[in-house]
């Protein structure tokens, strides 16, 4: 599958999705400390705000993880819900209503995610704290900065 362009938003949250994958939902302070530093890397500012946001994204995924754990490929599934979900914010500038919610639901199903009321519990977690993230003004400003320069698409 060729690898699509991909902004700084969509970048940060796959990295979050990668991260609960290798972790296997289960890190210590020391791999958080990493994220960040991988976080820094890519540009962000990693103040307390940005270390909350990030920190709330990462604990719904691992709630995800954790229940979802038996789903074939779910590493697979993980990257897929982190594209999903950052196309879903991005395409209705994170705002949506129930039938906005249930097209999201639709296209995670049609990624081969099995959805039990759990796993859809801790997708609606994942999918409120993208938004947050989405809108947390750092993140606005360098997405905006980025179109700005140009860097956007080729």
């Amino acid at each position: 599958m060729a690898k699509k362009m991909m902004g700084p938003f969509d970048e940060l949250v796959e990295l979050a999705a990668k991260f609960v994958e290798k972790q296997k939902g289960v890190w210590d302070h020391t791999a958080w400390l990493e994220f960040l530093a991988e976080v820094k890397k890519m540009g962000f500012e990693t103040n307390e705000e940005m270390k909350a946001y990030l920190g709330t994204l990462l604990e719904s995924m691992k709630k995800f993880y954790s229940v979802a754990t038996s789903t074939e490929g779910i590493t697979n599934a993980l990257i897929g819900i982190a594209e999903n979900t950052v196309g879903f914010v991005k395409k209705t500038n994170a705002m949506w209503d129930h039938n906005g919610w249930l097209e999201y639901i639709q296209e995670v199903k049609k990624k081969g995610v099995a959805l039990t009321d759990e796993t859809a519990k801790y997708l609606g977690s994942i999918l409120e704290s993208t938004k947050e993230l989405y809108v947390f003004p750092p993140i606005a400003t360098k997405l905006m900065s980025k179109v700005g320069l140009g860097k956007q698409a080729e």
